[in-house]
C-alpha cells in the first residue's frame, strides 16, 4: 500500500512537470530589454512525412524542446512548424521585431477571431549600419494587456538549419541587436581572422612575384593553394555579415571545394617543390592516387551534400576523408624526415602544423556542434584550423624562401662557370695564336739559319780563303779583310736573332746561361779579370723573346762602354732573383758623370729606354769605377 501511494506521488509530480515541459511558454514583450532569444520559449512540430499542412495543426500538437535542439541534422528532409505567444502587460500598445535566422525563409500566420490562420504580410528588411547589411524582420503588433498567437511555417534546408536563432528586437533597437548580436560575440573571430588573412595576403604576394620572377610552378602552386584558402577563409568571415539565402546555398560548395582544391594544389606545390617524380617515385605515385581519390571524392559527395535527406552523411564523409588526409600526411611526414633533405624538412614541419590543428579543429568542430559555448564561440575550431594553415603556408614560404636562395647560389655557379669556359676558351685561343706565333717564330729562325746562316759562312769561309791566298802577295787587300769582318759580325748577329726568336730559350736559365756565355766570350781577348756570380736556384720563370734581346742588348753595350771608355782592369757581373730578376755590373775603371749622359752618350740613352720598355728599371752608380744596375719584373 505505502509503495502504491509512493508511485502515484512521483507520477503527480512528473506528469505536471512534463506538461510544462511540452508546451512553448508566454513571452512577455514588455519584460525584453533591447532584445531576447526565444528559440527555447517556442512551441515546434516536425512533419517527417511532409504531409501535415499549417491548417490541421493545433495547438496541443506544438512541444517545447527545453534546453534541446528541435531541429535533427540527421532529419533535415520534413516540414517545421513553430508557435510563438506574445503577451503585453505595458500600459500602451506596443510592437516588436520578429527575427527569425540568416537564410531561413518562412510563412507568418495569425489567427483570426474565427480561429482561421491568416497569412501576415509584415517582414520587412532593414538596413544595419554596424554590418551594412539589410536584416530580415516581422513587425508584430501586441495591444497592451492581450496576448496574440503566431504560426510560423519555416523552411529548414541543409544550408540554413544552423542559422536558425529567433529573437524578439524591441523598435528601436536593432541597431544594439546587430551589434549584440553579431559583432561583440565574433569580434575575437573577425580579428584574428583578418589578421591571418593579412599574412596570407603578403605570402601569396611574395609567391606570385617569385613566380613572375623565376617562371618556377612551385611558386605557382603555392600561390593558387593560398588563394583557395584565402577565399574559403574571407567567405566564413563573410558569414558574419551576410543573411543572404543563395549565399549559404553555395556554402558547402565553398566549404568542400575550396578545402580540398588548396589541398590538392598543396600537393602539386610538394611534388613540384621536392621534384618527387625524380627523388621519390614512389612517394610521387602515392600522392598521385591520392589527388585523384579526393577529386572522384568530391564529385560523388557534393550531390549527396546537396540534399536534405543525406546531408549529414555527406558532412561525415567528408569529415572521414579529412581523417583520411591527416593519416596519409603523417605517414609523409615520416618520409620526408627520414630523408636527408632540407627543403623536405620544411615540408615535413608545414604538413606538421596542419596535421596538429586540424586534429584538434575537427575534434572541437565535431564536440561542439555548433554551440557557441566550446571555447566561446563556434567559430574557435576554424580559428585553430587557420593557424595550422598559417604555420603550414610559413614552413613551405620559409622552404621556398630557402630554394629561392639555392637557385640563386647555383644561378651565380652557372654564371661563374660559363665566365670559367668563356675564359678558358679565350685562353685556348690566346694559346693557338701564341702557339703560331711561336711556330712561326722558330720557322723564321730556322730558315735564317738555314739558309742566311749557311750563305754567310760560305762568304766568310770564301774571304778566308781568299785572304789566305793574298797574303802571299805583296799588299794584302783590304776589302778581303773588310768582307770577313762583316761577314762575322753578322753571323754573330744573326745567332742573336736566332735565339731571340727561337721560343725554346723563353726561360730564365736560358737567358742567364746565354748571358754568362756571351760575357765570357765577351772579355777573352782583353786583359780584364772577369767575375760571374750566379745563384744556385733559379726559377723555371718565362722570359719572352723581346724583354731577352733588349736585356741582351743593354749588357752588351755596358760591356762595349767598359771596354772602350772605364780602362778598367777588373769586372764584376752579378745575377740576382728575388721578385725580380737584376744584373749587376761593376768595374773598377776611371768611371764619368752621370749628368753628361743625356748630352754626350746616346748609347746610355739607348740602354735606359731599352729597360723601360720592358718595365724594367736602369741604374747608373759611380762609386770606384761604375755600377749598372738593370730590375726586370718577373711575371
Amino acid at each position: 500500500m505505502r509503495l502504491r501511494w509512493f508511485f502515484i506521488i512521483i507520477i503527480g509530480i512528473l506528469v505536471p512537470a512534463i506538461g510544462v515541459a511540452q508546451h512553448d511558454s508566454i513571452i512577455d514583450i514588455a519584460a525584453i530589454k533591447e532584445y531576447s532569444s526565444i528559440a527555447n520559449k517556442l512551441g515546434y512540430f516536425v512533419d517527417y512525412s511532409k504531409k501535415v499542412t499549417i491548417h490541421e495543426l493545433n495547438d496541443s500538437q506544438f512541444v517545447s524542446p527545453g534546453k534541446g535542439l528541435i531541429i535533427d541534422p540527421k532529419k533535415l528532409d520534413a516540414n517545421y512548424f513553430a508557435k510563438i505567444t506574445l503577451y503585453n502587460s505595458g500600459a500602451l500598445n506596443d510592437s516588436c521585431w520578429l527575427y527569425v535566422g540568416k537564410a531561413i525563409r518562412y510563412t507568418l500566420y495569425e489567427k483570426d477571431s474565427a480561429g482561421n490562420l491568416i497569412p501576415l504580410s509584415s517582414q520587412v528588411k532593414k538596413y544595419s549600419l554596424p554590418l551594412l547589411a539589410n536584416i530580415p524582420y516581422s513587425l508584430l503588433i501586441i495591444p497592451r494587456h492581450s496576448q496574440n498567437t503566431y504560426y510560423l511555417q519555416l523552411q529548414i534546408h541543409f544550408y540554413n538549419w544552423q542559422e536558425f536563432d529567433p529573437a524578439i528586437v524591441l523598435p528601436g533597437e536593432d541597431v544594439d541587436f546587430a551589434y549584440g548580436r553579431f559583432i561583440l560575440p565574433n569580434r575575437i573571430y573577425v580579428y584574428a581572422t583578418t589578421m591571418i588573412l593579412g599574412i596570407m595576403l603578403s605570402m601569396l604576394a611574395y609567391a606570385i612575384t617569385r613566380f613572375l620572377r623565376t617562371g618556377q610552378n612551385a611558386y605557382l602552386y603555392y600561390a593558387l593553394a593560398a588563394f583557395c584558402f584565402i577565399l574559403y577563409f574571407a567567405s566564413r568571415l563573410l558569414n558574419v555579415i551576410f543573411f543572404n539565402e543563395t549565399y549559404f546555398y553555395f556554402y558547402e560548395l565553398r566549404f568542400q571545394l575550396l578545402q580540398m582544391a588548396g589541398n590538392i594544389l598543396y600537393l602539386f606545390f610538394v611534388c613540384s617543390f621536392l621534384k618527387l617524380k625524380q627523388n621519390l617515385p614512389e612517394i610521387y605515385r602515392l600522392i598521385g592516387i591520392i589527388i585523384w581519390i579526393q577529386i572522384v571524392f568530391l564529385i560523388i559527395n557534393l550531390p549527396v551534400t546537396y540534399s536534405d535527406r543525406f546531408n549529414y552523411i555527406g558532412d561525415y564523409a567528408f569529415d572521414m576523408l579529412r581523417i583520411f588526409i591527416l593519416m596519409y600526411s603523417v605517414y609523409i611526414i615520416i618520409i620526408f624526415l627520414m630523408w636527408k633533405n632540407r627543403m623536405a624538412w620544411y615540408v615535413a614541419m608545414g604538413a606538421s602544423s596542419i596535421v596538429i590543428f586540424g586534429m584538434i579543429a575537427l575534434y572541437l568542430d565535431r564536440v561542439g556542434n555548433y554551440d557557441y559555448r566550446v571555447w566561446g564561440h563556434s567559430g574557435a575550431p576554424l580559428i585553430l584550423f587557420m593557424m595550422g594553415i598559417l604555420l603550414e603556408m610559413f614552413f613551405f614560404l620559409q622552404g621556398l624562401a630557402y630554394k629561392a636562395r639555392k637557385d640563386e647560389v647555383e644561378s651565380m655557379r652557372a654564371v661563374e662557370r660559363l665566365q670559367m669556359e668563356n675564359d678558358y676558351k679565350e685562353l685556348e685561343k690566346y694559346k693557338a695564336i701564341m702557339d703560331a706565333r711561336d711556330k712561326e717564330r722558330n720557322r723564321i729562325s730556322q730558315e735564317i739559319h738555314d739558309d742566311i746562316g749557311s750563305g754567310l759562312t760560305s762568304i766568310r769561309l770564301m774571304s778566308e780563303v781568299a785572304k789566305a791566298k793574298n797574303e802571299k802577295r805583296e799588299s794584302p787587300d783590304l776589302e778581303l779583310d773588310k768582307i770577313s769582318t762583316t761577314s762575322s759580325e753578322l753571323m754573330d748577329k744573326m745567332n742573336e736573332i736566332i735565339w731571340t726568336m727561337n721560343t725554346r730559350n723563353d726561360t730564365l736559365p736560358n737567358l742567364i746561361a746565354y748571358l754568362r756565355h756571351q760575357v765570357v766570350e765577351f772579355f777573352e781577348p782583353f786583359h780584364i779579370n772577369l767575375r760571374l756570380i750566379i745563384p744556385e736556384n733559379i726559377p723555371d720563370a718565362e722570359i719572352s723573346g723581346e724583354i731577352r734581346r733588349n736585356i741582351l742588348l743593354t749588357v752588351k753595350e755596358s760591356l762595349h762602354n767598359i771596354v772602350k771608355h772605364s780602362q778598367a782592369t777588373r769586372v764584376e757581373l752579378t745575377f740576382s732573383i728575388n721578385k725580380d730578376f737584376a744584373i749587376c755590373i761593376s768595374d773598377n775603371g776611371v768611371g764619368f758623370d752621370p749628368l753628361q749622359i743625356k748630352a754626350h752618350n746616346n748609347g746610355i740613352r739607348n740602354m735606359e729606354e731599352r729597360v723601360r720598355s720592358i718595365g724594367g728599371v736602369f741604374h747608373i752608380n759611380k762609386h770606384n769605377g761604375t755600377t749598372v744596375t738593370l730590375n726586370i719584373p718577373l711575371t
